[in-house]
């Protein structure tokens, strides 16, 4: 028993440093291809991993289950992700990233309405030190009043807004693949949800993918990268979510995330580290430890 928690635990701080490292190669990225074609490549080469994983496995799916979740699923995937390249490419990494804590809140309450999963009180606790954790990193000084003044930073801010509205539609997906999971295997899951993708960014983007062409060999690889990184990303959140209560999963990828977005904000794109940054890292990464 010790050892399949040790493994499910893993296995989310493994889709965590994945999706860490996928935030800061489509950040660099953004400068020199626009987000939908971004979005369209990295379905392209899911498209052709999923449907190489159906070959050489097994898979099921329940259409008539499947449906409604799987669609809502799409659009809302869609829709989120062309948000969230928005706001990154707009803001700091550090200062936008870290908004996205407050997606474990709204997954243990769509977990509960959807799937019955329920957090004890202490580990509703541990997503409470997430969240003001976060609110720390956007104050300007660690006191109370400039951590609930960085609530009104946060809501005056346009990217921080985006990147809010983000977190819920984020908080939500996990919920529904585990959905869609319960009536489909992983690998005709992604297959399904990347193909749909793609069919619907390439008919918006057609005359937008000309742009490849100019793009020099090193940004090419540069984004190869980014979409490689960002499918063993998704792969391994669909292992995750299903050895893991969402709101445990979503709690680790978001805490990773923390961690990574003040390192790799500081170490690429030169911005602050400033001593209430590093509190808010401290209460997020307990928040993680109560929860766990």
């Amino acid at each position: 028993m010790r050892l399949i928690l040790s493994y499910s635990i893993l296995i989310c701080c493994l889709s965590g440093f994945f999706w860490a490292v996928f935030d800061l190669t489509r950040k660099l990225s953004l400068k020199y291809i626009d987000s939908k074609i971004l979005l369209l490549l990295f379905t392209f080469v899911q498209i052709i991993i999923f449907f190489i994983w159906c070959l050489e496995d097994t898979f099921y799916v329940n259409i008539s289950s499947y449906l409604i979740p799987g669609i809502v699923l799409i659009i809302l995937g869609i829709f989120s992700a062309l948000l969230f390249l928005k706001s990154i490419k707009e803001s700091d990494l550090s200062l936008t990233i870290p908004l996205l804590s407050f997606s474990p809140l709204f997954s243990s309450l769509f977990s509960f309405i959807f799937l019955d999963e329920e957090l004890s009180k202490t580990q509703y606790f541990g997503v409470f030190s997430i969240i003001f954790g976060t609110l720390s990193l956007y104050s300007n000084a660690f006191n109370i009043t400039q951590i609930f003044k960085s609530v009104i930073h946060i809501t005056r801010n346009q990217s921080a807004k985006l990147m809010l509205l983000v977190a819920l539609c984020w908080s939500v997906t996990p919920v529904l693949d585990k959905m869609c999971l319960k009536h489909s295997s992983i690998n005709v899951h992604g297959f399904i949800q990347a193909f749909a993708t793609f069919l619907i960014l390439f008919l918006i983007s057609m005359k937008q993918l000309l742009i490849l062409q100019k793009l020099k060999t090193k940004h090419l690889n540069l984004i190869f990268f980014t979409v490689t990184i960002g499918t063993l990303a998704t792969i391994t959140q669909f292992y995750a979510i299903l050895f893991n209560f969402v709101p445990i999963m979503e709690s680790i990828k978001r805490a990773i995330g923390q961690f990574s977005a003040i390192l790799f904000g500081s170490l690429f794109f030169d911005e602050n580290f400033s001593l209430q940054k590093i509190i808010g890292i401290i209460f997020i990464s307990s928040g993680v430890f109560i929860i766990i």
